[in-house]
């Protein structure tokens, strides 16, 4: 397995935040070593370990001279890294027009691999100029987000706590917005967390990223409002702060392939409120089950109207969005992925 993006190793997930791409490659490495599998991960990360079974192997260690399989994340040019391997597959996470470009075509043309994409719209959104094998594999959930039912016997309603996790320029301004004109004045005791680690850095150091200052500014004059900005953490503690809320917001985001944080907050019981706006919601539309374990909705006022329902204080949707989204978002786990990509490989 081959990825050349940051510094990540296996026991990156469960040490700092790590974005949703890295931690599927981390987590279907595990997933493929519980299975018996011998696993080489190569990444920047800075030292040789061993992780749950896997070889964390840094960058620059020179490659095996043969492999059964070669697996390359998100960049065709891995696909050349080693010359034998009996299969080679790409696992595609970005939005895939870059495909097209003349560098990946000439990749793909030659070494005609397998590629995976993480559902079928992200798969249908390629348009291929010939047939290559590919596949959607629905990625898995950490097993810390998927708590057993049977664990509490009775139900606790949690604070009216409402989350956010997407990047400040991913519509979080339209958020705010919402939240300080119709939430919050009709619900006082609400607070508003937002998971940001830029919007973290601004506030620490006081040094604003100007694409950033203005909705930095709205948060800042929103603190008696509820709005709070909090650290990204690592996938333990992100799993007790969804069960510890009420609410997740989601925008959408134009050429995101997977929506991983709200896979997992669905997955821990969180429900969502999705900005629709208009937009396509087809993606989204497979990461959550719109009006059983979350709501898309279509425009501001559904927003507001949605979210007070959550965070009202008899919590009588929240419970049955809750339900829903431990009964129905509760899978795949990883090793169900990880049989997915056996099959592919036969």
């Amino acid at each position: 397995m081959l990825d050349d993006s940051i510094a990540f190793d296996g026991e990156t997930p469960d040490e700092r935040p790590l974005g949703g791409a890295e931690k599927a490659f981390v987590r279907l490495a595990e997933a493929l070593a519980m299975r018996e599998h011998e696993v080489a991960a190569f990444t920047r990360c800075e030292m040789a370990k061993t992780v749950n079974g896997v070889d964390w192997l840094p960058w620059d260690t020179p490659r095996p001279p043969w492999t059964d399989v070669l697996l390359a994340f998100r960049k065709p040019a891995l696909l050349q890294e080693i010359d034998d391997a009996e299969k080679k597959t790409l696992w595609v996470w970005n939005k895939p027009d870059y495909l097209n470009k003349p560098v990946a075509q000439a990749v793909l043309e030659a070494v005609r691999p397998a590629i995976v994409f993480t559902g079928e719209f992200h798969r249908r959104s390629w348009k291929p100029w010939r047939e290559f094998k590919n596949i959607a594999i629905t990625p898995g959930v950490g097993d810390v987000y998927l708590i057993d039912q049977g664990e509490a016997e009775e139900e606790v309603l949690p604070p009216p706590v409402a989350i956010t996790t997407t990047h400040p320029l991913h519509g979080l301004d339209k958020i705010v917005q919402l939240w300080r004109r119709g939430i919050h004045p009709e619900n006082e005791a609400a607070e508003l967390h937002i998971y940001s680690a830029a919007l973290m850095r601004a506030k620490a150091s006081g040094e604003v990223d100007p694409r950033l200052a203005g909705v930095f500014a709205a948060i800042s004059a929103a603190e008696s409002q509820g709005i709070r900005i909090k650290a990204p953490m690592a996938d333990a503690a992100m799993a007790d702060a969804y069960r510890a809320a009420r609410l997740h917001f989601y925008p959408l985001i134009t050429g995101e392939a997977y929506a991983s944080t709200l896979a997992e907050s669905q997955a821990a019981g969180l429900p969502a409120v999705v900005l629709g706006g208009g937009g396509d919601t087809r993606l989204i539309g497979e990461r959550v089950r719109n009006g059983q374990s979350a709501y898309i909705a279509p425009d501001d006022s559904a927003v507001e109207n949605l979210s007070l329902e959550i965070l009202a204080d008899e919590g009588i949707m929240y419970k049955s969005l809750h339900r829903d989204a431990l009964t129905l978002q509760r899978g795949p786990n990883w090793r169900e992925a990880a049989i997915e990509f056996e099959e592919l490989w036969g």
